[in-house]
């Protein structure tokens, strides 16, 4: 029952990409943008990497566990932006990795505003194990060889990646091109994502406290959109914590709660908690996540430039 259980969720994952569902989101939206947006890599100025764990659906079984790492840093020029990321999502007996590099060019560079347009190159590895005792009745078993299925593809994506002094507005199709997925007998296309994200920084006169607000929208052709608001304080920029409202289709998915602590200057910690709005929250304890960033080469880095929270 179990095993006939995964294989449902694949079945139904499958199903999901061919009508144009959404990809997987991380409520560190903010801290995760290289991941949909190729322009933004080089942007901070200095090399850095995120690593970032999520367990969702915490108590249902065969829930998402996704981890995620990115690196992105200036090459050679510091108009010139180079990143890779590499993520895993495992799904009961559905693993998905993702591996993805990104290139950036500051087309405008000046003080204040810049602007930098990036390409990505990404592939993709989907399989389900069943084992070969899954004794999987027909019709099941002629989209679905002895409960196994491998895939591997490629895709490519662009975007652009605006700096306005405190402020940052980005918009991306990570994966641009039409892509078959699934088996012979449950075929299924994935469809372009796009994406538009904003965000800035507004201090508060006379005080140690600014204002960090965020927004990421995501759409997909025949499939409701997506969006996610964020807002957030940063104390004496140290401490960052803010709460998060993600709407999905009729009605909010979740409520999420986040908190970022600056250990010093170059190591960041963070961790979230989603509280689940939907049907599932009769099924699950919630969401959380657990991230780690750490800002290479200058020594001190000017932790009042807002690129450095960017």
């Amino acid at each position: 029952m179990k095993r006939f259980f995964y294989l449902f969720l694949f079945v139904a994952f499958t199903y999901s990409v061919g009508n144009a569902q959404h990809e997987a989101h991380y409520t560190h939206f903010m801290y995760t943008k290289q991941l949909l947006n190729p322009g933004y890599v080089g942007s901070k100025g200095s090399p850095n990497l995120m690593a970032l764990y999520r367990k969702q659906w915490i108590g249902f079984d065969g829930a998402p566990e996704s981890q995620l790492v990115t690196f992105n840093t200036p090459f050679f020029d510091p108009r010139v932006g180079f990143g890779v990321a590499v993520s895993r999502q495992i799904t009961g007996d559905i693993t998905e990795y993702l591996g993805n590099l990104s290139y950036s060019y500051d087309m405008i560079n000046q003080d204040g505003f810049n602007l930098r347009f990036g390409i990505m190159g990404a592939i993709k590895h989907l399989s389900l194990s069943l084992g070969a005792n899954a004794n999987l009745a027909d019709p099941v078993a002629n989209q679905i060889s002895n409960g196994d299925f491998d895939k591997i593809g490629g895709n490519v994506g662009a975007g652009l990646y605006l700096n306005i002094k405190d402020a940052y507005i980005g918009f991306s199709v990570p994966n641009i091109l039409r892509r078959e997925i699934g088996s012979s007998g449950n075929p299924a296309e994935e469809q372009p994502h796009f994406y538009g994200m904003a965000g800035a920084i507004i201090p508060i006169p006379d005080s140690k406290f600014s204002i960090y607000p965020n927004a990421l929208f995501k759409y997909v052709d025949n499939a409701p959109y997506s969006l996610d608001v964020n807002l957030s304080a940063i104390y004496n920029n140290i401490f960052t914590f803010g709460a998060s409202y993600r709407h999905g289709q009729e009605n909010g998915d979740s409520i999420d709660f986040l908190a970022n602590y600056q250990v010093n200057r170059q190591f960041g910690l963070g961790v979230a908690y989603d509280l689940t709005l939907s049907e599932l929250s009769n099924h699950n304890s919630g969401s959380v996540e657990v991230m780690l960033s750490y800002l290479f080469g200058k020594k001190n880095p000017d932790m009042t430039n807002p690129r450095f929270f960017f």
